[in-house]
């Protein structure tokens, strides 16, 4: 089969599928979760905030003061889990001390066409990386990103069933009454397992490959810069990335070689296309800071 049979496949799985939403929480001044336990409540909240609905999450990640997720169903159902999400986050923030989140922004957005699908799959996979993180985007533990592609899972079916735990174990992970949740959902340590709530085999039919995946995962920055323009949020790619992109862009093989006026046209494009910061703009075209900020004034 060729590329552009498998291309059109992906096209007809998107059409046929759907509707997806990618769904984003704003980042807070302050830590969602500071500590592995912390983590582990809240990977069991979404899994919780997720049982029962007419859902599939393709991909999600957990970062310490936001949160994405890839949703495939319905509006209505995507609304219920971020309701339900909100209200156990807020429950357990206060209760550790930490501002309520009954006011916690999460923005819902659709994805119109298989190219965004593939770019929010991509962006949030990425994201731990983007963010700084010394990880690469399969190596982040809070993430179902480990999970794409990823033959030796056969060997990481690990846990026990929801339903063979005691009713204070159940209590522990639920922290309602309502002890029910699905016979899939597997238990770790007291987490719920990602792969038994991720439908991340779905998220996969919308690659044409393995390779593929991987090959945009490593090579196309520039698709974060554009999911983070369209998210609204602000990101800073390596300087590494930018280096390359901006040598890209006017075709040479270091940014040293472009000459006054360009550097003058890249710190703009940089700064609208890439959301770079004035720091990172000097340091790649090497420019003086305090001209950047000339340029680029900062409020104080």
């Amino acid at each position: 089969m060729s590329f552009w049979d498998k291309e059109s496949i992906c096209e007809q799985r998107f059409r046929q599928g759907g509707p997806f939403y990618i769904v984003t929480t704003e980042n807070l001044p302050w830590l969602l979760f500071t500590s592995e336990q912390e983590f582990i409540d809240g990977t069991n909240m979404v899994a919780v905030a997720l049982a029962g609905l007419r859902l599939r999450l393709l991909n999600e990640v957990m970062m310490n003061n936001h949160l994405h997720f890839l949703l495939e169903g319905s509006y209505e159902g995507v609304l219920v889990f971020t309701d339900r999400l909100r209200k156990a986050m807020s429950r357990y923030q206060i209760a550790r001390g930490n501002p309520s989140l009954a006011n916690w922004e999460i923005q819902v957005k659709v994805i119109e066409n298989l190219r965004n699908l593939r770019n929010a799959i991509l962006y949030i996979s990425r994201n731990p990386s983007v963010a700084g993180r010394n990880v690469t985007p399969v190596g982040y533990k809070w993430s179902s990103a480990q999970l794409m592609f990823n033959q030796n899972l056969q060997y990481y079916l690990a846990g026990v069933p929801f339903d063979t735990l005691t009713y204070r174990e159940k209590r522990e992970i639920v922290h309602s009454r309502d002890l029910t949740l699905p016979n899939s959902y597997r238990i770790l340590d007291g987490m719920i397992l990602r792969q038994s709530f991720v439908d991340y085999k779905r998220a996969e039919e919308f690659f044409e490959s393995a390779h593929q995946y991987f090959r945009l995962l490593a090579r196309r920055v520039e698709s974060d810069a554009e999911t983070a323009r369209w998210l609204g949020e602000t990101i800073l790619l390596p300087n590494e990335d930018v280096f390359r992109i901006v040598a890209d862009w006017y075709n040479v093989k270091m940014v040293s070689l472009l000459n006054p006026n360009q550097r003058l046209e890249a710190a703009r494009r940089m700064k609208a296309e890439l959301m770079s910061n004035n720091k990172q703009i000097a340091q790649v075209l090497r420019l003086p800071l305090e001209q950047i900020d000339r340029f680029f004034p900062v409020a104080k």
